[in-house]
């Protein structure tokens, strides 16, 4: 399978995709459903209901993002920013990849909201 977007999410940080529990877990599913290792072209995010390897319907957005929410997390992405992966529904700026103006815009109002909530959570 094609790791770029776990190489991404996981930075300059020494760890890589495999050593990382979920990672090994979801590719451990495809190898128990479909009976091989991921190939380059495989869906990461598999329909675990298909007879071969497919994505999973545009309905089940939430889960991948979901999903590569805990992956940031077990890679210890900044808090901040898995808050606004999720509250973007999934936009995350990289070196290769920037985001449009409009979604700039909103990915750095999810930053300034996780930022206000966490300071008036510590105030209250």
């Amino acid at each position: 399978m094609d790791n770029a977007l776990a190489r991404k999410l996981l930075g300059s940080k020494s760890q890589v995709p495999e050593e990382i529990p979920i990672y090994r877990d979801q590719t451990a599913a495809f190898r128990r459903k479909f009976g091989r290792d991921m190939g380059p072209d495989d869906p990461f995010f598999f329909d675990p209901d298909a007879d071969t390897p497919r994505f999973r319907s545009p309905s089940d957005a939430d889960y991948a993002i979901d999903w590569i929410a805990r992956l940031m997390v077990e890679a210890h992405v900044d808090p901040a920013a898995i808050y606004a992966f999720k509250r973007t529904g999934g936009l995350i700026p990289t070196a290769s990849l920037s985001l449009l103006p409009h979604e700039l815009v909103e990915w750095n109002a999810a930053i300034y909201e996780y930022h206000e909530k966490l300071v008036g959570g510590r105030t209250q």
